[in-house]
């Protein structure tokens, strides 16, 4: 497998850091949907996410943070809302802002990782 293009962390498109990775990485999407390399590309890179938010939330559950769940689908179902509430936050979408998308998403999944609905200070 090759190297995560994220290795820390997946981007976030209210970062304005990482605003021009989320360009790029919504290009991708458009591009993988007519060109079969690009496709490849997208799958892999999907791939490397959801690997980094699997063992995150396997770290958690091992430290007794979370409780035990389906890692597979809770990782799936955290990479989808990012996506989502990425896209809307890199078009500059007026009904959402970056505290609200990170509110929505942690409520989200909440009640399966045994943590409280309020989003943590950070």
């Amino acid at each position: 497998m090759p190297a995560p293009y994220w290795p820390d962390a997946p981007p976030h498109a209210a970062v304005p850091e990482l605003r021009q990775d989320w360009r790029l990485w919504q290009e991708l999407w458009v591009r993988a949907l007519r060109d079969e390399t690009a496709q490849h590309l997208a799958v892999d890179l999907y791939d490397q996410l959801h690997t980094w938010i699997s063992r995150a939330v396997r770290r958690g559950i091992e430290s007794g943070e979370f409780t035990d769940c389906d890692v597979e689908a809770t990782s799936t179902l955290l990479l989808a809302l990012s996506d989502g509430f990425g896209i809307r936050l890199m078009l500059g979408d007026p009904r959402i802002d970056l505290p609200a998308a990170q509110a929505a998403i942690w409520r989200a999944v909440a009640g399966t990782l045994g943590v409280p609905e309020a989003f943590p200070e950070i």
